[in-house]
């Protein structure tokens, strides 16, 4: 009996029976195995945990101890510092920089601990140590600015309606360009609009430059912008603005992003404008609609939603759009400073110049001080205010005074706004936001200001006196139920008395079948008196016509308006032969003003874009819509088609290996050039991006399947997957006197690369880059080369075999 085996610092060795292994008539050669979690010097990538929490992927150099007599992670005051830890709190003494720094001897508790099988560094640091620090949250020292690139992600959409002999076509493209170069980012937003009743108009909403600065956590943008809107009304102006970038601070918020809601009667446009740009146009189904992906250009503007259906009619109302209250952490601190030229979308209008600057602080752990000021000619603005947290929620209240001067007179005024949000986790109600705000009929703000000097002789403009909004959401998880309410309602010191807006809607199932109720009403009321409303109820019913998850769904939308009027759609909507991307909808329609109608669309999400294209017909009319969105970025690797990407985004490369599908995103491969395109990525936070291998050929293999990218904000990072491509070659090794190698032998290329391990039938599976060249064995203190020079590939052959002598 032969016994083989290791043995670990403090353990006894471990013995196996080598008789029990069959099929080789050698000693076996185990020791590259049972010896595999044994580190030898030098510098590996690993993955490293802190206290049980991923921390990062980087390169660690381990080194010899030798006061242990082990081979350990070097880690140094800056890389524990870089992982959380407080070095303040150490004795370290003279320590050298770069010096390698024995936490485990040093500190009480500490504990570090290297897996090898899974290229894992487990280190434990007690928590009273560490410094503070908010999940996810990673040092700058390893945020990447990423590649030079530049790219276009774009939004079209179209619609052809013909009523009676009369046909109108209206087309949009909304357009995100960028360049990065270094540490720089080149941003551009405009848009293309075409119709039969305007000519083509292009208008650019802003372009700018911008970059990280890092020590001071913030972005500094020149060019075509917005100031920051938290404190101010936000304003569009030419010049610089340097700000605090919420996403690399350790205890971020997001941002607030408004829901837009409606009801469509038809497969009809929805249109999204705020300060007279459209920052959406999108077809939507007939029935209740929602719209999350809204960004504004960083303003509290109301925003204007169009519904044109698809005979033409159009529907307007407005909906107001606030952030929430400010919160800060005790000790964090958040600024803006802008300066330059008032920029408005009016040709020839006013530009004055103007500076402004806002500052929020966290006093306490529960209360946050804010302030500014706006300095422009013949206008002056200035802003106190406070937030508090308490067990009720987060509310705010500030005052806002403001000096216009003009046409010899003077405007002063005052604005008041109070805001709140509540999440009550025990009946999971959440109060998204709750605003109030009160102005004076001299308050103006810089844009009202600016406004009525462009307005010159003409009447003044409706001044605003009041708002309220409210967005509120109460789930009911035993009824697997929900209900939505968004309200809000504007008053004037001038012009019409007051605009009031009302959405609820009212969500549920019933074993299978899904069902929602719901409301919207809009009222005007006019200074006399007089009110006009428009008021909408839809009822929504949709039943699975099988139990997989692509099975087709049968469904029913209703509406009908205050006037009387009603439309009603059943059809069938589903996945197309089964493919998880493609989607058909098909509908019959009867409403009370045209008759009967029919309506079908087709939609497909492709990993070079989404496409959509419905047609709809009528007693009196027909409509065809199409749409399109995706992006192409261009790249040192050459140019590539992708998804519509977000303001951060990642390419992966996997060199001389197109169609490898990257499983961490939906939808994504790599083409022709072995490049594709990660459209979202999360700024300063650890990004995983893996392949899907069972996709790959027998031809591929990858050192590995998962990495690791930390981009800044607006870059493109780079995640390279190191690729071999090749034959997969089963060699039959002998030796000279026809005998078997060992099992466990080591086979390695001409270069040393390690291909594989000898099997019990002195047999190896090899991926052969080459179809010629040499294979060398090591086993024990022996070794023997193998020359080998293999038959024309046979493609219906997962993989090829080959007899070799070893000599």
């Amino acid at each position: 009996m032969a016994d083989v085996g290791t043995e670990g610092a403090g353990r006894p060795r471990a013995k196996f029976n080598a008789a029990f292994i069959q099929g080789t008539d050698q000693p076996p050669e185990l020791n590259s195995f049972l010896e595999g979690n044994g580190v030898v010097p030098g510098s590996y990538r690993v993955d490293i945990y802190v206290n049980g929490k991923l921390s990062g992927r980087r390169d660690v150099t381990f080194a010899a101890n030798p006061v242990k007599g082990t081979v350990d992670a070097c880690l140094t005051l800056d890389t524990l510092q870089q992982l959380g830890m407080d070095i303040s709190q150490l004795d370290a003494g003279e320590m050298q920089a770069g010096q390698c720094f024995d936490l485990a001897a040093n500190v009480e508790f500490a504990h570090v601990e290297y897996q090898a099988a899974s290229l894992r560094l487990k280190i434990s640091i007690p928590q009273a140590m560490m410094s503070r620090m908010s999940r996810g949250y990673l040092a700058p020292e390893l945020w990447d600015e990423g590649l030079t690139a530049g790219f276009v992600n774009y939004s079209f959409s179209g619609a052809r309606r013909t009523v009676g002999s009369q046909t109108r076509d209206q087309y949009y493209l909304g357009l995100r360009n960028g360049v990065n170069l270094g540490a720089w980012r080149l941003r551009n937003e405009s848009s293309l609009v075409y119709g039969d009743d305007q000519p083509y108009r292009f208008r650019s909403n802003r372009t700018f430059i911008q970059r990280d600065i890092t020590s001071l956590k913030s972005q500094l943008a020149l060019g075509e912008t917005y100031t920051d809107s938290q404190v101010f009304d936000s304003v569009r102006f030419l010049g610089a603005t340097l700000a605090s970038d919420d996403g690399m601070l350790p205890d971020s918020e997001r941002i607030y992003a408004p829901v837009i809601r409606g009801i469509a009667e038809t497969n009809a446009t929805v249109e999204v404008r705020q300060n007279g740009f459209m920052l959406y146009s999108g077809n939507v189904s007939p029935g209740p609609f929602e719209i999350t992906d809204i960004y504004p250009s960083g303003s509290n503007g109301d925003l204007e939603i169009t519904v044109i259906e698809a005979d033409g009619r159009r529907r307007l109302f407005v909906q107001t759009y606030s952030s929430l209250p400010i919160m800060l952490p005790k000790g964090a601190l958040r600024y803006s400073l802008a300066g330059g030229q008032y920029n408005s979308y009016q040709e020839g209008g006013q530009t004055p110049s103007f500076g402004s600057a806002t500052l929020i602080y966290g006093l306490t752990e529960r209360v946050t001080a804010m302030g500014g000021g706006q300095l422009a000619e013949d206008f002056q603005a200035g802003n106190i205010g406070a937030g508090i947290n308490t067990g009720l929620g987060a509310a705010s209240l500030d005052l806002t005074q403001s000096i216009s001067r003009q046409r010899q007179q003077t405007r002063n005024g005052r604005s008041i706004r109070l805001r709140y949000a509540n999440t009550l986790d025990l009946t999971n109600t959440t109060l998204a936001v709750a605003g109030y705000r009160y102005s004076t009929d001299q308050y103006r703000t810089l844009d009202e200001h600016v406004e009525e000097l462009n307005l010159r002789d003409r009447a003044a403009i409706g001044q605003a006196k009041d708002r309220y909004e409210i967005n509120l959401t109460q789930a009911f998880s035993e009824h697997s139920a929900s209900l939505s309410i968004t309200g809000s309602e504007q008053r004037y010191w001038s012009q019409s008395g007051k605009v009031r807006q009302l959405y609820v809607s009212w969500n549920a199932a019933w074993r299978s079948l899904s069902y929602g109720l719901s409301l919207e009403r809009n009222q005007t009321f006019e200074r006399d008196g007089q009110s006009q409303s428009d008021n909408r109820v839809a009822l929504t019913l949709s039943l699975p016509l099988g139990n997989s998850p692509g099975s087709s769904r049968a469904f029913f939308n209703g509406v009908r308006d205050s006037t009387g009027d009603y439309d009603m759609q059943a059809g069938l909507n589903g996945q197309v032969l089964d493919d998880r991307n493609s989607f058909y909808s098909v509908q019959a329609a009867h409403d009370s003003r045209s008759g009967s109608a029919g309506f079908g669309k087709l939609s497909t999400a492709t990993p070079y874009g989404r496409f959509d294209a419905g047609y709809g017909q009528g007693s009196d009319y027909h409509a065809f819509n199409i749409g399109a969105s995706g992006s192409v970025v261009a790249h040192g690797g050459g140019v590539n088609f992708g998804q519509a990407l977000g303001d951060t985004f990642a390419l992966v490369q996997v060199k001389g290996v197109p169609d490898a599908r990257v499983s961490s995103t939906s939808n994504v491969k790599t083409g022709s050039n072995g490049y594709a395109i990660v459209p979202y990525a999360q700024p300063y936070h650890a990004n995983w991006i893996s392949l899907d291998t069972r996709q790959l050929s027998a031809d591929v293999e990858l050192e590995t399947a998962v990495i690791q990218v930390v981009p800044r904000r607006g870059a493109v990072a780079l995640a390279r997957f190191d690729a071999s491509v090749g034959r997969r070659v089963q060699f039959e090794l002998v030796q000279a006197d026809d005998s078997r190698l060992p099992l466990g032998a080591v086979v390695e290329d001409a270069q040393g690369k390690v291909l594989a391990a000898v099997d019990p039938t002195s047999h190896a599976l090899v991926l052969s880059e080459q179809d010629s060249g040499e294979l060398i064995v090591k086993w024990a203190d022996q070794q023997c080369r193998a020359s080998f020079d293999l038959p024309p590939r046979d493609p219906q052959r997962a993989f090829d075999r080959a007899r070799v002598v070893c000599q």
